[in-house]
């Protein structure tokens, strides 16, 4: 009987990812392993060695597998050799499907070297149950490694590192720790750049055609350009540009302000390598991982732009100074701005949505011009009361004598106290004496009025200390960044888009043509002011009050 004769692949596959670190799963080792087989067969003829260096076994979708399976159908092979079940596949079902039903259906003879297995000898009862047993534990075995990994990398992220294979635009890997990342100073002036046009009104799409057109390259050419070997599935052209979405993904992401987000995509197990959104519950945010490129404060204003429906103004790049930021007092809803000009006096204006679309609110507006001088003047005056108050808080935290001061009132605030129970005290005493008969009606009366007058007093003085004493312990300088956000427009001359949405939340205009803006930071700014109030401490006793004209 003649000798049948077999075409041959050699397939030799190795994943770090499935914990094959030892020397003899090599890629080498496998290979000699492999070819020394060959040798004491001549009935087998080598067609090609197939390599799969990095990929996992838990799935078949390996680029040298599907090739190899493509030699099966077209006839080219009808054999194929591995050193062992695990570098053909860790996957229970799949291997499975391949050794008992596919190969045998396209009369592929398939042989595990170290495994002693080979399709075309008659297989004992032994046998039989063993080749499933072994597939099941290679299963298995990258089951707890992916356990093992993924356990790791959740670690990882909780504790600030970063797990991406790469980095974001702006950063790059630190050197001496893969996990931690550090400012790229290359690139790093355009993630400002970019942040700074926006808040000055440009869209996204006009800030990419000026970094297009100043000739910076897109995130993609600058990792190629490093010799990265990124790559991304949305590419089109042989040159990637800046485009409006790399703009806001860049606008978007917290990364710039040190925070690091991960977990947003994930695998769902260790069989489906394809990633899925992770609900942002999920995520794992740690602040502070690695240096800011961009502040919190300005990060804020540009998420609080993106968020806003505003829209560049016609013929222009930017938007309207006001856009996005305009409320009707009365209603709620936004101003819009309309055109009333001649070609000889040029008139603009805001007027309430509401109205406009007939919804119950009154008509009024307010002249855009108009509307300008009066914010620019209550944000100079707002301005000046926060300088005056950080020379306060200055003044009092160079007196020679503050700790001592603090000590005092601590001891005074502490008898205020004390004297308040005092006279609870009496209060419930002087009931139980009216209601034993000691006293009569007209004196638990009078002396029910005395005591709650002195009880009132004095807690009138014990919250006068404590406004003070917070002052002077919690309300330090070093303590009050938000003040110097304010401090680097003392000098402004006019309004500006940015200067608007750093400093401004919204303007509420009503329709006696008030005026009231709510600044950043207006809760912190009316606590300072409150406890200054309650101590005297203001210069002058002009109006501070911030938000209304």
């Amino acid at each position: 009987m003649r000798e049948t004769h077999y075409n041959a692949d050699l397939y030799l596959r190795l994943s770090r990812e499935d914990g094959d670190k030892s020397e003899s799963d090599s890629i080498a080792n496998q290979r000699n392993l492999l070819m020394d087989f060959m040798k004491t067969h001549q009935e087998i003829t080598l067609h090609k060695v197939r390599i799969d260096d990095g990929y996992s076994g838990v799935n078949f979708e390996r680029p040298d597998f599907l090739e190899m399976m493509e030699s099966v159908k077209d006839r080219e092979i009808n054999c194929i050799i591995v050193k062992d079940f695990s570098r053909f596949g860790r996957n229970f079902i799949e291997t499975g499907k391949y050794i008992e039903k596919i190969f045998p259906l396209l009369g592929v003879r398939f042989i595990a070297v170290n495994d002693n297995y080979d399709s075309i000898r008659p297989k004992t009862s032994a046998e039989s149950l063993l080749i499933p047993v072994k597939n099941l534990i290679n299963d298995a075995y990258c089951q707890d490694i992916s356990v093992k990994i993924r356990s790791s990398f959740e670690t990882k992220r909780r504790k600030g590192d970063c797990v991406a294979s790469f980095t974001v635009y702006g950063y790059r890997k630190d050197p001496e720790n893969k996990n931690h990342l550090l400012i790229d100073e290359l690139v790093a002036g355009n993630v400002q750049d970019i942040y700074k046009r926006k808040l000055e009104g440009y869209s996204a799409q006009a800030i990419a055609d000026w970094l297009n057109e100043i000739g910076v390259l897109s995130p993609m050419e600058y990792k190629r350009f490093l010799g990265s070997k990124y790559h991304c599935p949305f590419m089109r052209n042989e040159k990637s540009k800046w485009t409006s979405m790399a703009v806001l993904r860049i606008l978007k992401n917290p990364v710039y302000t040190g925070t690091l987000v991960q977990g947003k995509r994930r695998t769902p197990n260790y069989k489906i390598k394809k990633t899925v959104d992770m609900p942002p519950e999920s995520w794992v945010s740690v602040e502070n991982a690695h240096e800011a490129i961009i502040s919190k404060e300005i990060f804020g204003s540009v998420d609080k732009i993106l968020k806003t429906d505003t829209r560049t103004a016609p013929t222009q790049k930017t938007v309207y100074i006001f856009s996005g930021l305009l409320r009707c007092g009365d209603c709620y809803r936004n101003m819009i701005r309309k055109n009333n000009s001649t070609k000889e006096n040029p008139y603009h204006y805001y007027i309430c949505s509401g109205f406009k679309q007939k919804t119950g609110c009154t008509s009024h507006s307010i002249s855009a011009t108009l509307l300008e001088e009066a914010v620019f003047l209550l944000i100079r005056k707002h301005i000046r009361n926060i300088l005056d108050i950080d020379r306060i808080l200055q003044k009092t935290q160079e007196l020679p004598y503050a700790t001592r001061t603090i000590k005092n009132i601590r001891t005074r605030l502490s008898g205020k106290k004390e004297e308040i129970k005092k006279y609870r005290r009496y209060q419930l005493h002087l009931h139980e004496d009216y209601m034993d008969g000691n006293i009569s009606e007209t004196e638990y009366r009078s002396f029910g009025e005395r005591y709650e007058t002195i009880i009132q007093k004095t807690e009138g003085a014990a919250l006068k200390l404590e406004k003070e004493l917070e002052l002077l312990t919690t309300c330090k300088p070093d303590e009050q960044e938000w003040i110097s956000y304010f401090k680097k427009y003392k000098d402004i001359e006019k309004l500006d888009r940015k200067l608007v949405v750093e400093l401004i939340d919204y303007i509420y205009i009503y329709g006696d043509q008030k005026i009231w803006v709510k600044v950043k930071f207006q809760d912190k700014y009316d606590r300072l002011v409150s406890s200054l109030n309650a101590i005297d401490q203001w210069p002058d006793s002009g109006d501070k009050k911030s938000g209304d004209l």
